[in-house]
Parts: C-alpha cells; structure tokens; sequence
C-alpha cells in the first residue's frame, strides 16, 4: 500500500472500549471490519455499531489498514499472529498501534525477522480519553512516522490531528491528566457532599459543570461568570499559607 492510498476497509484489531469508539466513528467512511481473540465480543460490538465482525485470516485478507486496539501487554502477541497470518495470504496491511504504554519500535523488532518480515508497523498514539472520544471531542493523535502522515490523516480525519512527535511522552500525558482529573472529580464530590448536597446533583456537577468547563478551558476572557470565578480563585491561592504554616 502506498503513502497516498486511502484504505478502503480498515480493520480493527480489539474490540473493547477503544476498538469500539473507533468502530462507531469510522464505520460510514470505510468498510470496517472487527476482530477480537474473543469472537463473541467482536459479534457483539459488531452489532452493537453497525460493522462487520471476522476471524483473523480474513481480517488480514481484506483490511487493507489494522488499527491496534488490544491492551499494552497483549499487542506483541496480537501483531506477530496477525503479521504471520497476513505473510501466509500475501496480502500485508499496515498495522497501527494506538497502545500508549508500548513503544512502536519494539513493535516492529517482533516483526522484522522471518515469515513476517515486511510488515509495516506505525504508531498513531491518541492523547485522548475514550468517552470523550465517543461524544465527537477533537482528539490529538501523536506519530513518529513522519513519511506516513498521509495515511495516518486519513483515516483519523474526523477524529481530530496528528501531529508528529515523541510518541513516549503521550502514555506520560495521559496519565498525568487522569490523575488530575479524578482528583478533582474526587474533591468537588467532597466538597459539595460536605455540604449536605444531593448525590444526584454531585453526578451532574461532575459529569456536566467539571467536565464542561474543561472542554472550555482556556476560558474565554469574555465570560463575566467564568472570569468572576478565576478571580474568586486566584484570591483563594493569594491567601494560602506559605510553606503550610497555619
């Protein structure tokens, strides 16, 4: 496949909440077809989105593009299987892997000796959270393959951007921004129960105000509400004990 040809039927390898996301969002651009070891779960998110679930033999004869979508500790095995499966055909797709806690280079040393040979690995690495993804969220999606941006851009195109850079940092980025997140999440649902508040309202404000206002973030100077609210904010910091003391 070369660098300008757009894959007509793109393969997903994985079906759980990533593989289907993915599904759901590319299915009425291309021919999409799902694989997963657990064909019952690939039959049911195959239902579920509209696709079409198959076994690896023919995941590897018809999809001309295989997005990665198994958990880190799994992909290696997953690749090389499908890699030797595909070498047997003689029809290769391109493999990209989503899995951010693995380094695509180790990827393509699996592959780079004996019957798989060949094959071409790439690493498209999202810094994005799956429900996010789900409700049409712009994601950044982060590749070292910069000869291959063409395909990688096409497929992801109403997905959000690729961009070209360090493809460690992203599994780092990610974790840090789950970690800050649950965080406040965990706070604010302190704070307002403290306060006697309704379990129902705290979901909401969770799920609606915290979240929301993320998406918003940077805020707009504009707001007279959110700009009350950074100013409430940035007293609250100025008065803060220095170094702990009470």
């Amino acid at each position: 496949m070369t660098a300008e040809r757009v894959p007509r039927t793109l393969g997903i390898a994985g079906t759980g909440r990533l593989g289907e996301v993915l599904a759901t969002r590319l299915r009425d651009r291309f021919r999409t077809v799902l694989y997963d070891s657990d064909a019952s779960a690939a039959r049911r998110v195959a239902t579920g989105t509209g696709t079409r679930a198959v076994d690896a033999p023919e995941l590897v004869r018809t999809a001309d593009a295989v997005l990665l979508c198994v958990p880190p500790h799994s992909a290696p095995d997953a690749l090389t299987h499908l890699a030797r499966l595909a070498a047997g055909t003689g029809h290769r797709p391109v493999f990209v892997s989503l899995a951010t806690g693995l380094g695509t280079a180790r990827l393509r040393t699996l592959v780079a000796a004996g019957s798989a040979a060949g094959t071409e690995v790439l690493g498209l690495k999202p810094v994005c959270q799956y429900t996010a993804l789900a409700h049409g969220v712009p994601a950044v999606f982060v590749t070292a393959d910069r000869h291959r941006l063409g395909l990688l851009r096409a497929i992801t195109a109403d997905l959000g951007t690729v961009v070209v850079g360090d493809e460690e940092s992203v599994g780092r980025v990610n974790r840090a921004a789950t970690k800050a997140a649950l965080a406040a999440c965990e706070d604010l649902a302190r704070t307002l129960s403290a306060a006697g508040t309704d379990p129902v309202l705290v979901r909401s404000a969770i799920r609606n105000v915290l979240a929301g206002t993320a998406l918003d973030h940077p805020p707009q100077p504009g707001n007279a509400y959110t700009r009350s609210v950074l100013d409430e904010l940035a007293a609250e910091r100025r008065a803060e004990p220095i170094g702990g003391a009470a």
